[in-house]
């Protein structure tokens, strides 16, 4: 897919959630069954440890726990356990399970991350699960059906440490480790590729496809079929 189209779906997806989420009229009461802030929330509380229920996150310091919202639109806030946006979830960081309905984002996750539809991250520590992933930073694993870089512009920024299995494409700047798609491309790779189509710059490893691409190797080399490899500098 074009990114100029992709960006225009994403768009089209996700105005009408960020538009209702830019209110600032949200009441900040809670209700609490137990103490102050642990037990068993039903509101907007800020900060709390123990079961929590919320429609619209908004203005959260820490959550602990499982944390339940229908619209997830805080970006500096910290979670640290379940935490689930049924419409959408943006935070800035969380530590185990994050999911998110159409949008998952984060700056950084620790653990997994789900997105049944899109999902951005900065750095992610862990697993990634999905269909469309953009992506700064990865180490660990990811499984969906398209991973692009979170700087599109300039796709040399981006780095997976682990492995990246796409159904369609990988498109990063630098890849150690694995990468299984229909088209895989990067800048620069340190492992294995397999794919219909392997394309990199800088190739240290081995590429498994019907046509292979390898732009470091020597002239009559760099193009080839079913396998490619390059092991020096």
């Amino acid at each position: 897919m074009p990114r100029s189209t992709f960006l225009t779906l994403l768009f089209v997806v996700l105005f009408p959630i960020l538009s209702f989420a830019e209110t600032d009229t949200l009441p900040s009461g809670y209700f609490s069954l137990g103490l102050k802030k642990a037990g068993i929330c039903f509101g907007n509380s800020p900060a709390y440890t123990g079961f929590r229920f919320n429609l619209m996150n908004k203005r959260i310091r820490t959550l602990n726990g499982l944390d339940l919202t229908l619209l997830d639109d805080d970006q500096d806030g910290r979670s640290n356990g379940i935490s689930v946006g049924i419409v959408a979830k943006t935070q800035y960081r969380n530590n185990g399970l994050s999911i998110g309905g159409i949008f998952n984002a984060a700056d950084r996750e620790n653990g997994i991350m789900v997105g049944p539809v899109i999902s951005g991250v900065g750095r992610l520590n862990g697993i990634g699960i999905g269909s469309v992933l953009i992506t700064d930073t990865l180490n660990g694993m990811v499984i969906n059906t398209l991973l692009l870089d979170r700087h599109l512009g300039d796709s040399a920024r981006s780095l997976i440490n682990g492995m990246a299995v796409s159904v369609f494409r990988i498109d990063v700047g630098k890849i150690n480790g694995l990468a299984i798609s229909l088209y895989n491309h990067s800048r620069a790779h340190k492992g294995l590729a397999i794919g219909a189509i392997n394309r990199s710059t800088r190739l240290k490893g081995v590429q498994i496809g019907l046509y292979n691409v390898a732009l470091n190797n020597p002239r009559g080399l760099r193009r080839l079929p079913f396998i490619n490899m390059h092991f020096g500098k």
